[in-house]
């Protein structure tokens, strides 16, 4: 990973505890005060911007183009529901998963199988829900949008393993699809 990836880590410091009257008498030698541990924040607004570019609009944007492909090329030619686009969103990202890995995480390529596993994880759990009709716009749709913002809220401030960045990622391709199906549904 090279040093613009990596987030600054939380520098500590000891500061010693005072009280009111230490602060007017000068502290003998024989009385100690505690010491605690205070962490300073070490990530940057930038970093965080960067990250959220990564984590959560690069996966959205190309789950949006992948279901706009799915609906304008596949979906005419089925009379069924399932496939539906944001399946064929899940199949396209996990076969380019290891290219995307790479772009989007950046570690070593020897944990891409990782990344594409909590990819799988998020994907195979929602596809079996998208399979439901209509009524998955809300459990497959609307709950994991709400549930990705929650959690892109706070993941943003911390480094994570590819498995758990895939599970992330997974969420925002399935919002991506979704949105990017209804649109070129609308539109084209």
């Amino acid at each position: 990973m090279d040093a613009s990836q990596q987030k600054a880590k939380p520098q500590t410091r000891r500061v010693q505890a005072q009280s009111m009257s230490d602060m007017d008498d000068a502290p003998s030698a024989s009385e100690k005060s505690p010491t605690f541990d205070i962490d300073d924040a070490g990530v940057t607004g930038s970093e965080i911007f960067s990250d959220m570019l990564r984590h959560m609009m690069a996966p959205l944007l190309i789950g949006m183009v992948f279901g706009a492909i799915w609906q304008l090329t596949v979906m005419p030619r089925i009379d069924t529901f399932v496939p539906n686009p944001v399946h064929g969103a899940f199949a396209m990202y996990l076969v380019a998963s290891p290219l995307i890995y790479k772009q989007l995480i950046g570690m070593e390529m020897s944990r891409a199988g990782e990344y594409a596993m909590g990819f799988a994880v998020t994907a195979c759990c929602l596809s079996m829900v998208w399979m439901f009709g209509t009524s998955s716009v809300y459990l497959a749709g609307f709950l994991p949008a709400i549930a990705w913002l929650f959690i892109s809220s706070f993941w943003l401030q911390f480094e994570f393993p590819p498995f758990r960045y895939g599970l992330w990622h997974g969420m925002a391709v399935n919002v991506g699809a979704f949105g990017g199906s209804v649109l070129a549904f609308i539109y084209f």
